[in-house]
Protein backbone atom coordinates (compact mmCIF):
# COMPACT_ATOMS: atom_id res chain seq x y z
CA UNK A 1 0.00 0.00 0.00
CA UNK A 2 2.86 2.37 0.80
CA UNK A 3 4.40 1.76 -2.61
CA UNK A 4 1.08 2.50 -4.29
CA UNK A 5 0.66 5.70 -2.30
CA UNK A 6 4.21 6.85 -3.03
CA UNK A 7 3.84 6.26 -6.76
CA UNK A 8 0.55 8.13 -6.66
CA UNK A 9 2.18 11.10 -4.94
CA UNK A 10 5.04 11.05 -7.44
CA UNK A 11 2.66 11.08 -10.40
CA UNK A 12 0.69 13.96 -8.90
CA UNK A 13 3.82 15.93 -8.05
CA UNK A 14 5.08 15.28 -11.57
CA UNK A 15 2.27 17.39 -12.96
CA UNK A 16 4.01 20.46 -11.48
CA UNK A 17 7.23 19.86 -13.47
CA UNK A 18 8.43 22.08 -16.32
CA UNK A 19 5.82 22.20 -19.11
CA UNK A 20 6.64 20.05 -22.12
CA UNK A 21 5.78 20.40 -25.80
CA UNK A 22 3.36 17.62 -26.72
CA UNK A 23 1.56 16.65 -29.90
CA UNK A 24 -1.75 17.24 -28.18
CA UNK A 25 -0.71 20.72 -27.07
CA UNK A 26 0.57 21.68 -30.53
CA UNK A 27 -2.63 20.34 -32.08
CA UNK A 28 -4.79 22.45 -29.77
CA UNK A 29 -2.75 25.60 -30.51
CA UNK A 30 -2.92 25.04 -34.29
CA UNK A 31 -6.66 24.38 -34.11
CA UNK A 32 -7.25 27.60 -32.13
CA UNK A 33 -5.20 29.71 -34.53
CA UNK A 34 -6.98 28.17 -37.52
CA UNK A 35 -10.37 28.89 -35.93
CA UNK A 36 -9.28 32.46 -35.29
CA UNK A 37 -8.17 32.80 -38.94
CA UNK A 38 -11.56 31.65 -40.21
CA UNK A 39 -13.42 34.08 -37.97
CA UNK A 40 -11.11 37.00 -38.77
CA UNK A 41 -11.42 36.34 -42.50
CA UNK A 42 -15.04 37.59 -42.59
CA UNK A 43 -14.32 41.26 -41.74
CA UNK A 44 -11.23 41.12 -43.97
CA UNK A 45 -13.37 39.90 -46.87
CA UNK A 46 -15.84 42.74 -46.38
CA UNK A 47 -13.17 45.41 -46.01
CA UNK A 48 -11.24 44.51 -49.19
CA UNK A 49 -14.21 43.16 -51.21
CA UNK A 50 -12.44 39.90 -51.95
CA UNK A 51 -13.44 36.24 -51.92
CA UNK A 52 -13.67 34.30 -48.69
CA UNK A 53 -10.92 31.91 -49.81
CA UNK A 54 -8.56 34.77 -50.53
CA UNK A 55 -9.40 36.41 -47.19
CA UNK A 56 -8.74 33.13 -45.37
CA UNK A 57 -5.39 32.80 -47.15
CA UNK A 58 -4.33 36.33 -46.15
CA UNK A 59 -5.49 35.81 -42.60
CA UNK A 60 -3.70 32.47 -42.25
CA UNK A 61 -0.47 34.13 -43.40
CA UNK A 62 -0.97 36.84 -40.78
CA UNK A 63 -1.87 34.27 -38.11
CA UNK A 64 1.26 32.27 -38.89
CA UNK A 65 3.36 35.36 -38.21
CA UNK A 66 1.49 36.02 -34.96
CA UNK A 67 1.98 32.38 -34.01
CA UNK A 68 5.71 32.43 -34.85
CA UNK A 69 6.21 35.62 -32.83
CA UNK A 70 4.44 33.90 -29.91
CA UNK A 71 6.92 31.00 -29.84
CA UNK A 72 9.86 32.82 -28.17
CA UNK A 73 7.42 34.32 -25.65
CA UNK A 74 6.11 30.86 -24.83
CA UNK A 75 9.62 29.58 -24.32
CA UNK A 76 10.55 32.54 -22.14
CA UNK A 77 7.47 32.88 -19.94
CA UNK A 78 6.08 29.34 -19.94
CA UNK A 79 9.20 27.16 -19.99
CA UNK A 80 12.07 29.25 -18.63
CA UNK A 81 10.01 31.16 -16.08
CA UNK A 82 7.72 28.27 -15.09
CA UNK A 83 9.01 28.16 -11.49
CA UNK A 84 9.12 31.92 -10.78
CA UNK A 85 6.35 33.75 -8.96
CA UNK A 86 3.30 34.94 -10.82
CA UNK A 87 4.12 38.67 -10.51
CA UNK A 88 7.42 38.21 -12.35
CA UNK A 89 5.56 36.51 -15.15
CA UNK A 90 3.12 39.41 -15.13
CA UNK A 91 6.00 41.88 -15.47
CA UNK A 92 7.39 39.89 -18.40
CA UNK A 93 4.01 39.99 -20.12
CA UNK A 94 3.74 43.76 -19.60
CA UNK A 95 7.04 44.21 -21.44
CA UNK A 96 6.48 41.61 -24.16
CA UNK A 97 2.85 42.38 -24.99
CA UNK A 98 3.49 45.86 -26.50
CA UNK A 99 6.49 44.52 -28.43
CA UNK A 100 4.37 41.69 -29.80
CA UNK A 101 1.56 44.06 -30.82
CA UNK A 102 3.91 46.52 -32.56
CA UNK A 103 5.87 43.81 -34.41
CA UNK A 104 2.67 42.23 -35.71
CA UNK A 105 1.42 45.58 -36.93
CA UNK A 106 4.81 46.30 -38.54
CA UNK A 107 4.74 43.02 -40.41
CA UNK A 108 1.17 43.56 -41.65
CA UNK A 109 1.87 47.11 -42.80
CA UNK A 110 5.11 46.06 -44.55
CA UNK A 111 3.44 43.17 -46.40
CA UNK A 112 0.55 45.31 -47.63
CA UNK A 113 3.00 48.01 -48.72
CA UNK A 114 5.28 45.43 -50.39
CA UNK A 115 2.58 43.60 -52.36
CA UNK A 116 0.26 46.56 -52.84
CA UNK A 117 0.79 50.27 -52.84
CA UNK A 118 0.95 53.19 -50.47
CA UNK A 119 -2.73 53.81 -51.13
CA UNK A 120 -3.68 50.29 -49.99
CA UNK A 121 -1.44 50.64 -46.91
CA UNK A 122 -2.83 54.06 -45.98
CA UNK A 123 -5.91 52.68 -44.11
CA UNK A 124 -3.55 50.57 -42.00
CA UNK A 125 -1.42 53.58 -41.16
CA UNK A 126 -4.47 55.59 -40.11
CA UNK A 127 -5.75 52.70 -37.99
CA UNK A 128 -2.35 51.91 -36.49
CA UNK A 129 -3.47 52.61 -32.92
CA UNK A 130 -6.49 50.33 -33.16
CA UNK A 131 -4.56 47.55 -34.90
CA UNK A 132 -1.81 47.62 -32.29
CA UNK A 133 -4.48 47.58 -29.58
CA UNK A 134 -6.16 44.62 -31.35
CA UNK A 135 -2.87 42.71 -31.48
CA UNK A 136 -2.35 43.50 -27.80
CA UNK A 137 -5.75 41.93 -27.02
CA UNK A 138 -4.83 38.84 -29.06
CA UNK A 139 -1.67 38.52 -26.98
CA UNK A 140 -3.60 38.83 -23.73
CA UNK A 141 -6.24 36.37 -24.88
CA UNK A 142 -3.88 33.54 -25.81
CA UNK A 143 -1.80 33.78 -22.64
CA UNK A 144 -4.84 34.35 -20.42
CA UNK A 145 -6.29 31.11 -21.80
CA UNK A 146 -3.06 29.27 -21.08
CA UNK A 147 -2.55 30.62 -17.57
CA UNK A 148 -6.23 30.04 -16.77
CA UNK A 149 -5.86 26.43 -17.89
CA UNK A 150 -2.70 26.02 -15.81
CA UNK A 151 -4.38 27.43 -12.71
CA UNK A 152 -7.31 25.04 -13.10
CA UNK A 153 -4.89 22.17 -13.67
CA UNK A 154 -2.90 22.98 -10.54
CA UNK A 155 -6.09 23.29 -8.49
CA UNK A 156 -7.16 19.87 -9.74
CA UNK A 157 -3.76 18.39 -8.89
CA UNK A 158 -3.82 19.94 -5.40
CA UNK A 159 -7.33 18.59 -4.88
CA UNK A 160 -6.17 15.11 -5.89
CA UNK A 161 -3.21 15.40 -3.54
CA UNK A 162 -5.46 16.54 -0.69
CA UNK A 163 -7.79 13.60 -1.29
CA UNK A 164 -4.84 11.19 -1.37
CA UNK A 165 -3.51 12.59 1.90
CA UNK A 166 -6.96 12.41 3.48
CA UNK A 167 -7.38 8.81 2.36
CA UNK A 168 -3.92 7.91 3.67
CA UNK A 169 -4.59 9.59 7.01
CA UNK A 170 -7.93 7.79 7.33
CA UNK A 171 -6.26 4.50 6.45
CA UNK A 172 -3.58 5.05 9.07
CA UNK A 173 -6.17 5.98 11.70
CA UNK A 174 -8.19 2.86 10.90
CA UNK A 175 -5.06 0.72 11.14
CA UNK A 176 -4.33 2.29 14.53
CA UNK A 177 -7.85 1.56 15.75
CA UNK A 178 -7.65 -2.04 14.55
CA UNK A 179 -4.28 -2.40 16.24
CA UNK A 180 -5.82 -1.21 19.52
CA UNK A 181 -8.68 -3.72 19.31
CA UNK A 182 -6.45 -6.80 19.04
CA UNK A 183 -4.58 -6.37 22.38
CA UNK A 184 -7.79 -5.14 24.01
CA UNK A 185 -9.56 -8.34 22.95
CA UNK A 186 -6.56 -10.46 23.97
CA UNK A 187 -6.22 -8.99 27.47
CA UNK A 188 -9.91 -9.37 28.25
CA UNK A 189 -9.94 -12.96 27.01
CA UNK A 190 -6.83 -13.82 29.01
CA UNK A 191 -8.52 -12.42 32.10
CA UNK A 192 -11.43 -14.79 31.50
CA UNK A 193 -9.05 -17.74 31.18
CA UNK A 194 -7.14 -16.64 34.26
CA UNK A 195 -10.35 -16.67 36.28
CA UNK A 196 -10.99 -20.23 35.12
CA UNK A 197 -7.46 -21.53 35.73
CA UNK A 198 -7.83 -21.84 39.51
CA UNK A 199 -10.87 -24.10 39.27
CA UNK A 200 -10.43 -26.35 36.22
CA UNK A 201 -7.03 -26.93 34.63
CA UNK A 202 -8.37 -29.17 31.85
CA UNK A 203 -10.99 -26.64 30.88
CA UNK A 204 -8.31 -23.95 30.93
CA UNK A 205 -6.27 -25.89 28.34
CA UNK A 206 -9.36 -26.18 26.18
CA UNK A 207 -9.99 -22.47 26.49
CA UNK A 208 -6.37 -21.72 25.54
CA UNK A 209 -6.79 -23.81 22.38
CA UNK A 210 -9.98 -21.90 21.57
CA UNK A 211 -8.13 -18.64 22.22
CA UNK A 212 -5.49 -19.70 19.70
CA UNK A 213 -8.19 -20.12 17.05
CA UNK A 214 -9.63 -16.73 17.90
CA UNK A 215 -6.24 -15.04 17.73
CA UNK A 216 -5.54 -16.66 14.36
CA UNK A 217 -8.70 -15.09 12.95
CA UNK A 218 -7.95 -11.76 14.62
CA UNK A 219 -4.44 -11.65 13.13
CA UNK A 220 -5.49 -12.77 9.64
CA UNK A 221 -8.50 -10.47 9.46
CA UNK A 222 -6.44 -7.49 10.61
CA UNK A 223 -4.71 -7.60 7.21
CA UNK A 224 -8.03 -7.18 5.40
CA UNK A 225 -10.36 -4.24 5.06
CA UNK A 226 -13.47 -6.40 4.83
CA UNK A 227 -14.54 -9.97 5.58
CA UNK A 228 -17.78 -11.87 4.85
CA UNK A 229 -20.42 -11.50 7.55
CA UNK A 230 -20.52 -15.28 8.04
CA UNK A 231 -16.83 -15.28 9.06
CA UNK A 232 -17.38 -12.45 11.51
CA UNK A 233 -20.40 -14.24 13.00
CA UNK A 234 -18.42 -17.46 13.39
CA UNK A 235 -15.72 -15.52 15.21
CA UNK A 236 -18.35 -14.01 17.54
CA UNK A 237 -19.85 -17.44 18.21
CA UNK A 238 -16.40 -18.83 19.07
CA UNK A 239 -15.81 -15.91 21.41
CA UNK A 240 -19.18 -16.46 23.12
CA UNK A 241 -18.37 -20.14 23.50
CA UNK A 242 -15.17 -19.16 25.29
CA UNK A 243 -17.01 -16.76 27.59
CA UNK A 244 -19.71 -19.37 28.28
CA UNK A 245 -17.08 -21.60 29.87
CA UNK A 246 -16.66 -18.95 32.55
CA UNK A 247 -20.23 -17.74 32.96
CA UNK A 248 -21.90 -21.11 32.27
CA UNK A 249 -25.72 -20.94 32.50
CA UNK A 250 -25.63 -17.26 33.42
CA UNK A 251 -25.02 -16.45 29.74
CA UNK A 252 -27.43 -17.27 26.93
CA UNK A 253 -27.33 -15.98 23.38
CA UNK A 254 -29.77 -15.59 20.56
CA UNK A 255 -28.87 -14.97 16.90
CA UNK A 256 -31.45 -13.58 14.49
CA UNK A 257 -29.66 -13.26 11.15
CA UNK A 258 -31.09 -12.63 7.71
CA UNK A 259 -29.43 -15.49 5.81
CA UNK A 260 -29.39 -13.50 2.59
CA UNK A 261 -26.75 -11.27 4.19
CA UNK A 262 -24.15 -13.90 5.13
CA UNK A 263 -21.93 -12.93 2.19
CA UNK A 264 -22.22 -9.20 2.91
CA UNK A 265 -18.78 -7.67 3.53
CA UNK A 266 -18.20 -5.99 6.88
CA UNK A 267 -15.11 -4.56 8.61
CA UNK A 268 -13.31 -7.30 10.58
CA UNK A 269 -13.61 -7.35 14.38
CA UNK A 270 -16.60 -4.98 14.22
CA UNK A 271 -19.12 -7.10 16.15
CA UNK A 272 -16.94 -8.78 18.76
CA UNK A 273 -16.21 -5.60 20.81
CA UNK A 274 -19.95 -4.91 21.03
CA UNK A 275 -20.72 -8.46 22.16
CA UNK A 276 -17.81 -8.32 24.60
CA UNK A 277 -19.13 -5.05 26.02
CA UNK A 278 -22.61 -6.56 26.47
CA UNK A 279 -21.17 -9.56 28.33
CA UNK A 280 -18.61 -7.70 30.42
CA UNK A 281 -20.77 -4.74 31.50
CA UNK A 282 -24.27 -6.16 31.14
CA UNK A 283 -24.26 -9.90 31.87
CA UNK A 284 -21.24 -10.61 34.10
CA UNK A 285 -22.13 -8.11 36.88
CA UNK A 286 -25.76 -9.30 37.06
CA UNK A 287 -26.36 -11.98 39.70
CA UNK A 288 -28.76 -13.92 37.50
CA UNK A 289 -26.82 -13.24 34.33
CA UNK A 290 -28.77 -12.55 31.19
CA UNK A 291 -29.03 -12.95 27.45
CA UNK A 292 -27.25 -11.38 24.51
CA UNK A 293 -29.21 -10.88 21.30
CA UNK A 294 -27.51 -10.37 17.94
CA UNK A 295 -29.96 -9.21 15.27
CA UNK A 296 -28.91 -8.41 11.71
CA UNK A 297 -31.69 -7.48 9.29
CA UNK A 298 -32.06 -5.73 5.97
CA UNK A 299 -34.18 -2.61 6.34
CA UNK A 300 -35.12 0.38 4.20
CA UNK A 301 -32.19 2.55 5.28
CA UNK A 302 -29.63 -0.26 4.98
CA UNK A 303 -28.45 -3.28 6.96
CA UNK A 304 -29.17 -2.83 10.65
CA UNK A 305 -27.00 -4.47 13.31
CA UNK A 306 -28.41 -4.67 16.85
CA UNK A 307 -26.55 -6.15 19.83
CA UNK A 308 -28.59 -6.06 23.04
CA UNK A 309 -28.46 -7.62 26.47
CA UNK A 310 -30.91 -8.15 29.33
CA UNK A 311 -28.45 -7.69 32.17
CA UNK A 312 -27.50 -4.43 33.87
CA UNK A 313 -28.50 -1.19 32.18
CA UNK A 314 -26.32 1.75 31.24
CA UNK A 315 -24.18 3.31 33.94
CA UNK A 316 -24.08 6.64 32.07
CA UNK A 317 -26.22 8.40 29.51
CA UNK A 318 -23.48 8.18 26.87
CA UNK A 319 -20.89 5.39 27.31
CA UNK A 320 -18.86 6.75 24.40
CA UNK A 321 -17.85 9.79 26.46
CA UNK A 322 -16.73 7.87 29.57
CA UNK A 323 -13.19 6.89 30.38
CA UNK A 324 -13.98 3.18 29.93
CA UNK A 325 -15.30 1.40 26.86
CA UNK A 326 -12.29 1.23 24.53
CA UNK A 327 -14.08 -1.33 22.34
CA UNK A 328 -17.16 0.85 21.93
CA UNK A 329 -15.17 3.99 21.17
CA UNK A 330 -12.91 2.30 18.64
CA UNK A 331 -15.81 0.60 16.90
CA UNK A 332 -17.71 3.87 16.71
CA UNK A 333 -14.64 5.67 15.32
CA UNK A 334 -14.02 2.97 12.71
CA UNK A 335 -17.62 3.02 11.51
CA UNK A 336 -17.72 6.81 11.22
CA UNK A 337 -14.42 6.96 9.34
CA UNK A 338 -15.41 4.20 6.91
CA UNK A 339 -19.08 4.99 6.31
CA UNK A 340 -19.72 8.49 7.65
CA UNK A 341 -21.77 9.81 10.55
CA UNK A 342 -24.85 7.83 9.51
CA UNK A 343 -23.09 4.61 10.61
CA UNK A 344 -22.17 5.77 14.11
CA UNK A 345 -23.17 3.67 17.12
CA UNK A 346 -26.56 4.33 18.71
CA UNK A 347 -26.77 3.22 22.35
CA UNK A 348 -29.95 3.14 24.41
CA UNK A 349 -31.29 1.57 27.61
CA UNK A 350 -33.90 -1.18 27.55
CA UNK A 351 -36.30 -0.67 30.47
CA UNK A 352 -33.37 -0.05 32.86
CA UNK A 353 -32.48 -3.74 32.63
CA UNK A 354 -30.10 -3.86 29.72
CA UNK A 355 -29.06 -1.86 26.71
CA UNK A 356 -28.91 -2.04 22.94
CA UNK A 357 -26.12 -0.95 20.63
CA UNK A 358 -27.10 -0.49 16.98
CA UNK A 359 -25.60 0.77 13.75
CA UNK A 360 -26.59 0.79 10.10
CA UNK A 361 -24.36 0.00 7.13
CA UNK A 362 -25.27 0.97 3.56
CA UNK A 363 -26.27 -1.86 1.25
CA UNK A 364 -23.51 -0.94 -1.22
Amino acid sequence: MTKIRNSSFQSIAGEFLQPRITKRGVGIVVALWFTYSLLAAFPLMESYQTSFGQAVYWQICQSMVMFILSIPIWFLVIRWMYSVRWYWKGCAHLVLAPMYAVLNYGYLYSMVLWFGSEASAEPLRKSAGWLIYYNFLIYLLQFALYHGYEILKQLRVKEKLALELLALRTEQELASLKAQINPHFLFNTLNSISAMATTDAEETRTMLAQLGDLLRYAMESSKKNFVPLKDELQFVQDYIALESKRLEERLTTNFQIDQSLVSFLVPPMILQPLVENAIKHGIAPAEEGGSVYIRIQKEKEGITFRISNTGIGLSSSDPLTTANGVGLKNTDARLRKMYGESARLKIQSINDAGCEVAFVLPLK
